[in-house]
C-alpha cells in the first residue's frame, strides 16, 4: 500500500447509455468546435473521415498516434504508416478506464455505463466504480503499475483510456499487440487551465459525444474568464509559497505550469513566477524557508493524513510567516478513505472551481457566500 501511494505521489509531482441499436460511427460533419487553448492534440476533417492526432509534448508536439473515424468505411484514408494509426468505424461501447483523471469526464458527458473495466479502484474518488466493481458489474483491467492480460482478454474493450507518456510503455504495447486501442490522454501534460479541460473535446469526438462536450467547456470557459475578469487589476496580491518537501525535497511549482497561471489569475504573487520551467522544481528546503519566510499563504498537497499533519508541524516550518498565522490551504478536501483525491478528478478539467477556490482564500471579500470546494484550511494549535 505505502508503494501504491508513493507511486501517486511522484505522479502528482510530476503531476482529468447503452442502447441495443449498433452503434454508428462519429459523424465526421459534426463541428468539434475550435481548440483555443490545448496543444496536446488536433482534429481535423473531411466528407470521409475525422482524424484526431495525439501530439508529443516531449517532442516538440509531433504526431504520438492518429486516430481516424471512418465515416465511409470503403474509403481509405492516406497514412503513414511510420506512426501510430487506429481506425474506428463504430463508437467504442466497452471502454476500459486505466486513468482515474477521466473519471469526472465520463461522468459529466453521460457515459459511466461504458465504462466496463477499471484500473486499481483506490486510485478513484469516485465511489461508484468501487461499488460497480464489487457488484461484478466491471473487471479491475489493470492494477496501478501493469494490465491484467487475463481480464482485458475477457472484457475485449473497444477503447482503453490510458495517461500518454513521453514513449509508448509496454503494457501500451501489449494492448496494442493484442487488438485493443489506447487512447493516450495527456491533458496533464497542459500548462494553460482551460487547455487541460479543453480535453473534453477528445472524449467528446471519440464517444459521440462531440456537442455537448463542446457545450461544457464553453460553460467552464465562461465561468474562468468570468472569475479572472472579476479579480482584474487588484492591486493586493499575497505572497505565496507551494508544496512541500518529500525525501529531503521541496517540491515548488515552476513559473510557467499549470497551477502557477491559476494563481497569477486568481491574484497573488507566487514567489517562482519568473521561473521559465513549466514543471515541478525540486529545491533544497532551506532555499524555500529563506525565500518563503514571509508569504502570506501556504498552498500543499499534503494535509488528508495525520501524519502529513505531523509533517508540517515540525519545528523547521515555523520560520514561516504563513505558519505562524496559520494560513495554510491544503487541495486535500475532497479525498476518500483510500486516498482518491477529486482535485485530479474533478479538478482535472474544472480550473474554474480551482481558480475561484485560490481566489476566495487570498481576497476572502470575493465569493462570500460560497464555500471551498477543493481546498481546506489546516490549522493546530
Amino acid at each position: 500500500m505505502e508503494i501504491l501511494k508513493n507511486l501517486v505521489y511522484l505522479l502528482i509531482v510530476f503531476l482529468v447509455t447503452a442502447c441495443s441499436s449498433k452503434p454508428k460511427a462519429p459523424d465526421a460533419n459534426v463541428p468539434s468546435g475550435d481548440i483555443r487553448y490545448a496543444r496536446g492534440f488536433s482534429i481535423e476533417e473531411n466528407e470521409y473521415y475525422t482524424k484526431l492526432v495525439i501530439l508529443n509534448p516531449w517532442n516538440d508536439y509531433e504526431a504520438y498516434a492518429n486516430y481516424f473515424f471512418l465515416k465511409d468505411s470503403t474509403h481509405k484514408p492516406n497514412y503513414n504508416t511510420k506512426q501510430l494509426n487506429f481506425f474506428f468505424s463504430e463508437t467504442p461501447d466497452r471502454i476500459a478506464l486505466h486513468s482515474a483523471a477521466q473519471a469526472y469526464s465520463l461522468k459529466i458527458l453521460d457515459l459511466e455505463k461504458k465504462v466496463k473495466g477499471i484500473t486499481d479502484p483506490r486510485l478513484f474518488y469516485a465511489e461508484n466504480y468501487q461499488k460497480r466493481l464489487e457488484a461484478g458489474e466491471l473487471l479491475q483491467t489493470s492494477s496501478s503499475t501493469q494490465i491484467n492480460k487475463e481480464q482485458i482478454m475477457l472484457l475485449r474493450p473497444d477503447l482503453v483510456i490510458v495517461s500518454g507518456w513521453s514513449s509508448i510503455q509496454d503494457d501500451y504495447q501489449q494492448l496494442i499487440n493484442m487488438g485493443f486501442p489506447p487512447l493516450f490522454m495527456m491533458e496533464w501534460m497542459e500548462t494553460e487551465p482551460l487547455g487541460r479541460a479543453e480535453w473534453l473535446k477528445v472524449l467528446g469526438l471519440f464517444l459521440d459525444k462531440q456537442k455537448q462536450a463542446d457545450s461544457l467547456f464553453d460553460q467552464i470557459e465562461a465561468n474562468y474568464l468570468a472569475i479572472k475578469s472579476r479579480i482584474g487589476n487588484f492591486k493586493n496580491k499575497p505572497l505565496i509559497i507551494h508544496g512541500e518537501e518529500y525525501n529531503g525535497v521541496w517540491y515548488v511549482a515552476g513559473g510557467q505550469s499549470y497551477i502557477a497561471k491559476i494563481y497569477a489569475d486568481a491574484g497573488a504573487n507566487y514567489l517562482w513566477k519568473e521561473d521559465q520551467n513549466a514543471g515541478s522544481l525540486g529545491l533544497d528546503i532551506e532555499v524555500v524557508l529563506n525565500k518563503g519566510a514571509n508569504a502570506d499563504f501556504w498552498f500543499t498537497t499534503f494535509g488528508s493524513k495525520p501524519t502529513e499533519i505531523d509533517h508540517l508541524k515540525q519545528e523547521k516550518y515555523t520560520i514561516l510567516k504563513a505558519v505562524k498565522h496559520q494560513q495554510i490551504y491544503s487541495n486535500t478536501k475532497r479525498t476518500n478513505a483510500a486516498g482518491g483525491n477529486d482535485f485530479w478528478e474533478t479538478g482535472n478539467i474544472r480550473p474554474d472551481i480551482i481558480l475561484k477556490d485560490i481566489a476566495k482564500i487570498l481576497h476572502p471579500d470575493l465569493f462570500v457566500k460560497d464555500s471551498l470546494f477543493f481546498y481546506k484550511k489546516l490549522s493546530w494549535k
